[in-house]
């Protein structure tokens, strides 16, 4: 590989695991990233490291646990003195260009910042959160894309006006902002072919308001519901889970999911989102190849946490489910090879930062949380212990919809448990425990039991298994330095 090879990170937001052929599901039409698939190191086993848009985020850009990075709610800003890969490469005094293109949900949305030298933003709607009033003023160039091609905004007060998501995803598709996102990474990668270069690129979809170009592509008819669809949430997971499904049943996020037809009509433009994506990564890839660079770029394709889409008639995402958790996790590595080799063992996207550094050659800080994969991809280490550990912190979800609903014995149980903190650790070897602050634990067998069915922790056969999961976490949480308190269990 070349000494400064280039770098693409490609991301979509709330895309499930198991959504490409690599993963086995054949059903979706997505042939560019098959195809990257085909050349590359796919990680079976990959997880976020908090289900939710602004930790994993604030991960997958520091290799840092969201403890440790502060942002651990969603539209909590990332921290200006944490450094991403842009700042690091740059304190190392190499000439990197770097371009940071789409959704960031790290704070002040529209704002260059954190080393990268392009910024083309394409969010509006975080508006509320800047950290200066004057930012209010300004939008996104998606925003002034839409307002030159003759639209005009659907929301509009007396002091804001921007295109709302659901505006913009119902647009024709070429106004939709794949196809803006992959025309600027198009114009960025032909203006820096001749110089190495950093290129984030960061999509909305599939992620709510679940809507697309082509939300006409999937028969809903034809669809295939998810195997767990039919399956009864069990009686001993936490009261959250039991209200996601209940209000997803009876208010939903547009509408409520009562029905299979409702249910066959939302996961076909799941699935049309994702290959809307797919078409313009495809326009991105093809941008690399026709400027003599596909040898010499890194390329990875992941997304920030997965979606339920169906399973136990749960929607999104905010629990522990491998649905929730599970991404996808393809790296392309110029001079490794051409075949694709497959990681088995679970991996955790707090290792990504690190594992960039090292195939660019660059020093990996000391503070730092994630730990290089490079190694074992090129078979130079084991992963058969790789423990990979999970989080969760405070209220997120519908949580105004539950808070007004809680009456009753019921509510100062729910009051209590329902933003409580969670710590997960999942083995090679397939176990999965989570613990939760207030005592809702979770044990699963992922080898016996893949589609989680069967909470073994209240069981009474597995004190002993417990006991040892349960001491891997508090040691990962002192490593870690996580104060949050679990119970002794």
């Amino acid at each position: 590989m070349e000494k400064k090879p280039n770098l693409l990170f490609i991301m979509t937001d709330q895309q499930r695991y198991d959504t490409l052929r690599v993963y086995g599901n054949d059903n979706i039409h997505v042939p560019n990233l098959n195809r990257l698939a085909e050349s590359s190191v796919v990680f079976d086993r990959a997880y976020v490291t908090q289900p939710v848009c602004t930790p994993s985020r604030g991960s997958i850009m520091t290799g840092l646990y969201p403890h440790n990075h502060g942002s651990i709610e969603n539209n909590f800003p990332l921290n200006k003195d944490i450094p991403t890969i842009p700042e690091i490469v740059k304190q190392n005094g190499d000439d990197y260009i770097s371009a940071y293109i789409g959704k960031w949900h790290l704070g002040d949305e529209i704002i260059r910042q954190h080393g990268f030298d392009r910024w083309i933003s394409t969010e509006d709607n975080y508006f509320p959160y800047y950290s200066r009033p004057d930012y209010r003023a300004l939008r996104s160039d998606y925003y002034f894309f839409l307002k030159d091609s003759g639209f005009l905004p659907d929301y509009e007060t007396d002091d804001f006006s921007y295109f709302t998501r659901d505006f913009c995803t119902r647009l024709p598709e070429q106004f939709s902002k794949p196809a803006f996102m992959a025309r600027e990474a198009e114009r960025f990668i032909r203006e820096n072919k001749d110089r190495p270069f950093i290129l984030y690129l960061s999509f909305l979809e599939p992620h709510p308001p679940y809507y697309s170009a082509f939300d006409e592509l999937y028969d809903p008819d034809e669809i295939d519901l998810p195997p767990l669809f039919h399956e009864e949430i069990p009686d001993n997971v936490p009261l959250k889970y039991k209200f996601n499904r209940i209000y997803h049943r009876e208010i939903g996020r547009h509408y409520p999911m009562k029905d299979e037809k409702t249910w066959r009509k939302l996961i076909a433009r799941y699935r049309g989102a994702i290959s809307l994506v797919d078409k313009y990564v495809g326009k991105v890839l093809r941008a690399l190849r026709q400027n003599g660079l596909e040898d010499r770029t890194i390329v990875v394709f992941t997304s920030d946490h997965g979606d339920m889409m169906g399973d136990f008639r749960m929607l999104q995402k905010y629990v522990m489910y491998e649905s929730a958790v599970r991404v996808p996790l393809l790296m392309k590595i110029p001079g490794l090879s051409n075949r694709q080799i497959r990681i088995k063992e679970p991996v955790s996207l707090v290792d990504l930062v690190p594992t960039l550094l090292d195939l660019m050659n660059q020093p990996v800080p000391a503070r730092m949380d994630g730990k290089s994969l490079y190694p074992a991809v090129l078979g130079k280490q084991t992963l058969e212990h790789n423990d990979v550990f999970i989080e969760w912190n405070g209220e997120e979800g519908e949580d105004q919809w539950f808070k007004n609903h809680r009456n009753g014995e019921l509510k100062e149980r729910i009051d209590r448990v329902y933003g409580a903190g969670v710590r997960t650790v999942v083995t090679p070897e397939g176990w999965k425990l989570s613990l939760h602050q207030f005592g809702e634990h979770e044990l699963y067998n992922l080898n016996e039991d893949p589609r989680e069915l069967n909470n073994l922790f209240f069981s009474g056969k597995h004190r002993d298994q417990i006991k040892r999961l349960s001491q891997k976490i508090y040691q990962w949480q002192k490593e870690t330095n996580d104060t949050l308190e679990l119970p002794q269990v």
